[in-house]
């Protein structure tokens, strides 16, 4: 189910041959999503629900993850030869069980512009150069070498009316891509910075690894 390449075009919507949005849950039953199949069992729902209000929180598979807790990077500089080492494989182990999970498929919430909470079904390409989002039967790709920014909290430029009511901003991130923005909400605190940490790292693994790219997006 691999996306088409990324870097040709900023988001586009490929229509037609794209896979169904299905259930995640239904090839990984030892790590369910919160949002899928609202709670339930998967055998007995297995449509995403696009337009419903906040799910139980469900512990998943990034949060047993996060019991590993993610590295203190602030203290980077204090830290010896051998403790950055340390520090880089056990990032390096949590960015490729992130990777393998997101590439699978998983559902986060997607905060449209009215205001408004969407459930969307999100993967990765297996070559981890684009994110990628389903959306009535089409998908939107987000490709590594187009994202501006990847950061904590909401970013509500974009709105017209700034929603009244929204779940905590510890529990939010946001993807910058041609100045446009795409907020997403997790179910804890710890889900989020690892999506936060996990996405940063695979962006400057691409571009790392296609600096020619990467230099053709910032331009002259």
């Amino acid at each position: 189910r691999a996306s088409p390449p990324g870097g040709r075009s900023p988001a586009r919507f490929a229509s037609g041959g794209a896979p169904p949005a299905r259930c995640p849950c239904a090839a990984r039953r030892q790590a369910m999503s919160m949002f899928c199949c609202d709670g339930g069992p998967c055998k007995n729902n297995n449509k995403l629900r696009p337009d419903s209000g906040p799910a139980p929180i469900v512990p998943d598979a990034s949060q047993a993850r996060g019991q590993q807790s993610l590295p203190m990077l602030q203290d980077w500089d204090r830290l010896d030869a051998r403790e950055k080492e340390q520090v880089q494989e056990k990032l390096e182990s949590i960015v490729n069980a992130f990777a393998r999970e997101l590439t699978r498929g998983k559902v986060f919430m997607k905060l449209g512009r009215n205001g408004r909470l969407f459930y969307r079904l999100c993967t990765l390409d297996k070559q981890l150069t684009a994110f990628s989002m389903h959306i009535k039967g089409a998908i939107v790709e987000y490709p590594f070498s187009c994202m501006q920014h990847i950061s904590f909290g909401y970013d509500l430029t974009d709105f017209t009316h700034v929603p009244v009511s929204l779940p905590s901003d510890a529990l939010a991130a946001v993807i910058v891509m041609d100045n446009r923005r795409m907020n997403l909400v997790f179910s804890s605190p710890m889900e989020r910075d690892e999506f936060v940490t996990c996405m940063l790292v695979l962006k400057e693994r691409h571009r790392r690894s296609n600096p020619q790219a990467a230099g053709a997006d910032r331009g002259p």
